[in-house]
């Protein structure tokens, strides 16, 4: 029954992925990664755009063109449709931009959908491992509901994909944790050179997955180590080149996957480090309302958003002004609407201390509870460890280093936040549950030593 309670729940997800897909708000940089979609029918000819050094090709990985040139092949269609580039004007605009048909719509995202789907899949793998049946029942129905993560993983854009492959890489590294203890030498380098490329398809999907190829070589060091702390010395040579062979396998793959590191990958990786340099710099002098410059505001933005505005029992979602298709303009405009919460209004979200509301309050109570859950569970549990370690390391690098306060860049912290949040969902509701069923076994003790005086 638990088992088909879990199907249950992820078809609910499935159901939540693919219903209502083209009728999603177009973001104006899904149209780039579909125009870009015409690389893949551009590979195999080193004269093509796809092997040229650009802006477009410095910046933009070539995973979600891939996904979506396939989906559309598969579609029948053998090119991708047709759009008109340009800059976004201070209004928020786009002039002359196509919207694609629905039927083409739906092929562009349904490769990002899957993905998110097959990311719950995987979240909910760990969390029964180490949280339970609770933990990833909830944790199926708190990512259904989330109206946050259902916006920017169903979009033609690099989030479903990165999300994927950093939960696999979870799922894989907690799973493989005593094999790279134990196993002989042979077997533990395929096994990190295996985790090495998997992160490295991360990178692949987004550039800022790269820190998951330094986490993942520290990841494989510690069990390493671990595998005898009294040889710790001896293990040190060991652990360090499995690492190493781990770094190298996983931009190995990241090159490859990037066409225009094929020539000169040295001095064309530190072109792309440049170019997202530059763009950023850009992007925060062009948007000086939403530029986060200090650890104290990066902090404060992301409280307010991870806790209140955007886990899947929200006050508001999407507070600040969005981009959005406007189809009988045929134009973006700017819109600060968002799509707000039924609990707008509520109690529950009035302000008791700048971004904190009651329903915030329990949101930390809920991830607390689930932290700690976790932090007990990976005493023994390396699956729990995986999902402490690389999480926490993906959120502290987003919030330390988010330069703008745009509503995607929160995408990472949501998540990680939503499955602590449910890992402490299911505990809260097994100590209430486990504290009845205790209250009812003593109510019956107490009838049945009453029953037994009076028969005596």
């Amino acid at each position: 029954m638990r088992r088909l309670a879990i199907y249950v729940a992820l078809l609910v997800v499935f159901y939540q992925a693919m219903t209502g897909l083209a009728s999603v708000p177009l973001h104006v940089d899904e149209f780039v990664y579909i125009h870009h979609s015409n690389w893949l029918n551009e590979l195999g000819q080193a004269d093509a755009a796809v092997y040229q050094v650009s802006g477009d090709t410095l910046r933009d990985p070539l995973m979600t063109p891939l996904l979506i040139g396939l989906s559309l092949r598969a579609g029948g269609y053998t090119s991708a449709p047709a759009y008109a580039p340009g800059n976004v004007s201070s209004s928020g605009e786009v002039v002359g931009a196509y919207l694609p048909e629905a039927s083409q719509l739906w092929l562009i995202r349904f490769p990002m959908a899957l993905l998110f789907v097959l990311s719950a899949a995987l979240s909910a793998g760990v969390l029964r491992r180490v949280a339970g049946f609770g933990g990833a029942f909830v944790g199926l129905l708190a990512l259904a509901g989330s109206a946050y993560l259902l916006l920017h993983t169903r979009r033609a854009m690099t989030e479903a994909p990165m999300l994927l492959l950093l939960v696999a890489l979870i799922w894989a590294a907690g799973r493989e944790w005593d094999v790279l203890r134990r196993a002989g030498w042979k077997r533990a380098l395929l096994l990190a050179a295996g985790l090495g490329g998997l992160a490295g398809l991360g990178v692949a999907s987004k550039h800022n997955a790269a820190i998951n190829l330094a986490v993942l070589g520290g990841w494989i060091a510690w069990a390493r180590v671990w595998s005898d702390r009294q040889a710790a010395r001896a293990q040190a040579a060991a652990a360090i080149l499995l690492a190493g062979a781990a770094i190298v396998a996983g931009l190995a793959t990241f090159v490859v996957l990037t066409p225009i590191l094929h020539a000169a990958p040295a001095e064309r990786l530190m072109m792309m480090v440049a170019e997202r340099q530059h763009l950023l710099a850009r992007q925060q002098a062009a948007n000086d309302r939403f530029r986060l410059v200090s650890v104290e505001q990066r902090l404060t933005v992301s409280f307010r958003r991870v806790l209140n505005h955007y886990l899947p029992a929200n006050c508001a979602l999407n507070p600040g002004q969005q981009l959005f298709w406007d189809p009988s303009a045929r134009a973006y405009r700017a819109s600060a609407s968002g799509m707000p919460s039924p609990l707008v209004g509520t109690p529950l979200c009035a302000s008791l201390l700048g971004w904190l509301t009651p329903l915030g309050a329990i949101h930390v109570i809920l991830i607390v509870l689930g932290g700690w859950r976790l932090w007990r569970a990976g005493r023994v549990d390396p699956s729990a460890r995986a999902l402490l370690v690389f999480g926490g390391a993906n959120v502290a690098f987003t919030v330390l280093l988010i330069p703008l306060d745009w509503d995607r860049y929160h995408l990472l912290t949501v998540f990680f936040g939503t499955l602590l949040a449910a890992v402490g969902t299911a505990a809260a509701a097994r100590r209430v549950m486990d504290g009845m069923a205790a209250r009812l076994a003593r109510k019956r003790e107490s009838a049945h030593r009453a029953n037994a005086s009076l028969s005596g």
